[in-house]
């Protein structure tokens, strides 16, 4: 049976009178209706503080109460970087078939149509940094948990043989939206040393440094990409870096995982070479498919916890205000028994017509 909410004793009447008016059990004090509309509206809280007893801020995080803040967006740039993974690997997938017919039978290959599915994968990837959700970077890697996609480079000049040098020289580089030119004191002490240095002087900025096979390399994050790429300059003492006014830095890029736009299929060699890109685009996409998918579940179902422990803490809430409100006066069993038949016939959506506002209607 689900019981109506009732707002006032005359509206309530007339339901009673309209449902049950054969039903001599309809003849009841109205003044169960205050408890009745608690019930139905879940509002059983009790009416003291020591009834509900303490609830510390641990006890809610553990029920639930308190999520993980940014989880549902997580999720929601999970399934879109999944999404878009899922229509890169289609448009991968029918260029690798085309390329294969194409090998097999020249004789029937069509060119303007493999052609096609060439530029079906050079727009899919072009989309990348807008329809990932963030997901995937240019190496089609999946980007670390709370970071945003990262574009490395090289700095000319700034590599470890710089670094390695000896001498003490101060580098100063303008970068981009910082309000004044970041220091750094190489003090000509070996290169950790002078890495250290370095990683000291760029924490404050958006710059980071990498070494990847004994090469120094630089990221920023994709979105200050080029205004980094466009403004950076330094200067030094006339050691390792001009003196001076400052000088436009060059900066090389990492090139990208994939680059469709230089896949060729001017002929048979072209288009095999072309092939073999495609699988190992293939290959990268599957891995990160995969760690994208775990990540996934993970999220999904630490959503799904959440969910079920906040779900079972306002079950838990609503038996002890049922079982405080059972005690007093107002909230008799007797009555309501002799209420609830007379309700049996009612529908909810006449009910909900008849006595909620119109504006919960």
């Amino acid at each position: 049976m689900q019981i109506p909410v009732v707002h006032s004793p005359q509206r309530a009447s007339e339901v009673l009178q309209r449902s049950g008016a054969n039903n001599p059990s309809v003849d009841i004090a109205l003044d169960t209706l205050p408890a009745l509309r608690r019930v139905a509206r879940h509002d059983l809280a009790p009416s003291s503080a020591a009834a509900r007893g303490p609830t510390s801020s641990a006890a809610r995080y553990q029920t639930g109460l308190f999520r993980e803040p940014g989880q549902q967006q997580r999720l929601g740039e999970l399934q879109q970087g999944l999404a878009y993974a899922d229509r890169l690997g289609q448009a991968l997938q029918e260029l690798k078939s085309g390329l294969s017919r194409a090998l097999a039978q020249p004789q029937l290959a069509g060119r303007q149509a493999l052609q096609a599915k060439l530029e079906a994968v050079q727009q899919v990837w072009q989309a990348r940094v807008g329809e990932s959700g963030g997901q995937l970077d240019a190496r089609l890697q999946p980007v670390a948990e709370g970071e945003r996609p990262r574009q490395l480079f090289r700095v000319r000049g700034l590599d470890v043989q710089a670094l390695s040098s000896a001498g003490a020289e101060t580098l100063r580089l303008a970068i981009p939206g910082q309000p004044r030119a970041t220091l750094v004191p190489l003090d000509g002490q070996g290169l950790q040393r002078s890495l250290q240095i370095l990683q000291r002087a760029l924490a404050a900025t958006d710059m980071r440094t990498h070494s990847q096979g004994g090469e120094l390399l630089f990221s920023v994050a994709e979105s200050h990409w080029p205004a980094l790429r466009d403004g950076l300059s330094l200067r030094g003492d006339g050691k390792r870096f001009p003196s001076g006014q400052m000088v436009r830095a060059l900066l090389d890029p990492q090139p990208d995982a994939i680059s469709p736009s230089r896949w060729k299929l001017d002929d048979s060699l072209a288009q095999r070479h072309s092939l073999v890109q495609v699988l190992d685009a293939q290959a990268k996409l599957d891995r990160a498919q995969q760690q994208l998918s775990v990540r996934m579940d993970g999220a999904a179902a630490l959503t799904a916890q959440a969910n079920t422990a906040t779900s079972a803490a306002q079950q838990a809430d609503f038996a002890a205000g049922f079982r405080a409100k059972a005690s007093e006066q107002v909230f008799n069993f007797e009555r309501l028994s002799v209420l609830a038949p007379a309700l049996l016939g009612l529908h909810r959506n006449q009910v909900q017509q008849l006595l909620l506002p119109p504006d919960q209607l």
